[in-house]
């Protein structure tokens, strides 16, 4: 067995296998300064933060960086499982101020997905993801 000094980019032999560190997703903030999000979406899920239940998305970008953010109602309202597998691209731009969500003004976003689902996208078990699996 190989050891080495190990950095947090850094693949390591274990056991004559390649490993690559995973690190937790980084959360994203949509601001005006960082307005855009693309990659493989790669899953939806129910979280609770500060006592209330919400949608999280989860994307990887193309250097393999994951992120996920929280819904929003105009992203709950594009954003869809059957998108699983494809690139995502959201673009924040910016609050409306005549439509008031919850009290705050409705931020906006312009959603794009690709057509066809990404040819490497496999499911977390390594199996390819079909049209069958998400119920197209």
């Amino acid at each position: 067995m190989t050891t080495a000094a190990v950095r947090l980019d850094t693949t390591i032999s274990r056991d004559g296998r390649e490993m690559c560190e995973v690190r937790a997703p980084e959360m994203f903030q949509f601001t005006k300064d960082n307005p855009r999000l693309e990659g493989v979406f790669l899953s939806i899920s129910r979280v609770t933060v500060k006592g209330k239940e919400t949608t999280q998305y989860m994307i990887q970008d193309c250097e393999a960086n994951r992120f996920t953010f929280l819904a929003t109602f105009d992203l709950a309202r594009k954003i869809q499982p059957v998108h699983v597998g494809h690139w995502l691209s959201v673009t924040y731009e910016g609050e409306d101020p005549d439509v008031k969500t919850q009290g705050s003004p409705m931020r906006r976003f312009k959603v794009a997905v690709s057509k066809e689902r990404e040819p490497e996208f496999r499911n977390l078990h390594g199996v390819n993801i079909t049209d069958e699996d998400i119920g197209v």
